[in-house]
């Protein structure tokens, strides 16, 4: 009974004296904007309003009043989360984890940052709501409060002789009062002309004068960019800079390289238009060095022929060679090559091992019966250059032994020729 009775004392105290905060760990704070639409007929407007502040105010730099509030609800954050952990300890009455959690080391609130990241989250239209906000600064205030929302996004509409008149809001609870980003009057809910205006006024709401942006325009198919010779992640075709001048690197497959000096403008949105050089490069011979073959070039059939042309290739580029009796052969070209290109063909025979070994047992048999030849030729030869006059056979066998140094000289050399067929098939 004592120890319980100290337990509850201890829990009791720390409820009352918790003033130092834990939270969530440094760097996972975040700004949230909740999208609010005032008006039923908004479902568009709302759609694109969430896609242009996703892609232009995916961060917010922050003012030192914008990072007060975010602070004061980090600690109220933490010490609720305190506050719930000591509660569970408690009811499951262990005395050893609670002691752990009294101990566990305390991570201070971040102090020191300028910009977060934003998220967004779309509020669905309820008419009484909407009166409210409407209405009453204090009804925003709850709302944010009662969704931790740390500003809004206010969609308004009203009729207008015969237009909608549209108007998009940001509200902060430290601002004295509500900024209009666009006040604008549309046709039949026609609401693309608003988007451009938009993507300025929420871009420079988030940026406060830190960011610019830079959109590329026409640009060619796997563009490659740098700043200040840096690689940069293209971001659908926008890239955020500091304001400032930068070098811009561009390079992109089948095209020259270019590289300028861009300047970036705060809290502007600047549209950027640049042309790219097409890379010409030589023409282009290859050659097949076993027999006519049928060519393909990226696929595309060029016919049966010893070698073919291109008078302007481009790279990267495959081919593909296949004759009657020869393995097909895939050639990469990634690159001019140095010089003509000769390509070799192997023989069909070659891909199946069984064929090899006995084509490679026949080359050895032809090379036993060439030295058999050459011996041939060489005994031959010296038989023919012996003289005997007495002996009346002496003209028979002068004749006999060269026509053999003669036939084995032929047969020596259609080997030789055979063993090069053979190599060029790779035997």
């Amino acid at each position: 009974m004592g120890k319980n009775m100290a337990l509850r004392t201890v829990c009791i105290v720390l409820f009352l004296l918790c003033a130092s905060t834990l939270a969530a760990q440094e760097g996972t704070m975040s700004f949230s904007i909740g999208i609010v639409p005032l008006d039923a007929r908004l479902d568009t407007l709302t759609e694109m309003v969430g896609n242009v502040a996703e892609r232009y105010g995916s961060q917010i730099f922050l003012d030192e009043d914008e990072k007060t509030l975010l602070l004061d609800q980090w600690e109220k954050e933490a010490q609720a989360q305190r506050n719930s952990e000591l509660g569970k300890v408690y009811a499951s009455h262990d005395q050893e984890k609670l002691q752990q959690v009294l101990d566990a080391e305390q991570p201070a609130p971040p102090l020191d940052f300028d910009f977060l990241p934003v998220t967004y989250h779309h509020a669905q239209f309820d008419q009484d709501l909407a009166n409210a906000l409407e209405a009453s600064d204090d009804a925003l205030a709850w709302f944010c409060s009662k969704n931790t929302y740390d500003a809004l996004l206010l969609l308004a509409s009203e009729e207008l002789a015969g237009f909608q008149r549209i108007r998009i809001q940001y509200y902060h609870p430290k601002l004295a009062e509500k900024k209009t980003l666009t006040d604008s009057l549309v046709q039949n809910s026609y609401f693309q002309p608003l988007e451009e205006p938009l993507e300025k006024a929420l871009f420079a709401l988030a940026s406060k004068g830190n960011l610019g942006i830079v959109t590329l325009e026409d640009i060619p198919p796997g563009l490659a960019v740098s700043i200040d010779g840096k690689p940069t992640e293209l971001l659908d075709t926008t890239l955020i800079l500091s304001p400032g001048p930068h070098i811009l690197g561009l390079n992109a497959p089948g095209y020259q390289p270019v590289e300028m000096e861009i300047v970036s403008k705060a809290d502007v949105i600047q549209p950027f238009q640049f042309s790219f050089e097409e890379v010409t490069f030589p023409s282009l011979v290859v050659h097949s060095e076993t027999a006519k073959v049928n060519w393909f070039l990226d696929g595309k059939p060029l016919g049966e022929h010893l070698s073919i042309s291109l008078s302007d290739p481009s790279y990267p580029m495959v081919f593909t060679l296949s004759g009657e009796g020869f393995t097909q052969r895939v050639v990469h070209l990634d690159s001019p090559p140095y010089k003509e290109l000769t390509v070799a063909l192997n023989a069909k025979e070659l891909a199946y091992p069984s064929l090899r070994d006995d084509a490679q047992k026949d080359f050895y048999k032809r090379l036993r019966n060439t030295i058999l030849w050459f011996g041939t030729y060489i005994g031959c030869t010296v038989l023919s250059q012996m003289y005997a006059t007495e002996n009346p056979l002496w003209q028979v066998g002068l004749v006999g032994t060269s026509s053999l140094a003669l036939v084995s000289s032929i047969a020596m050399a259609a080997d030789f020729l055979s063993y090069e067929s053979m190599a060029g098939a790779g035997i």
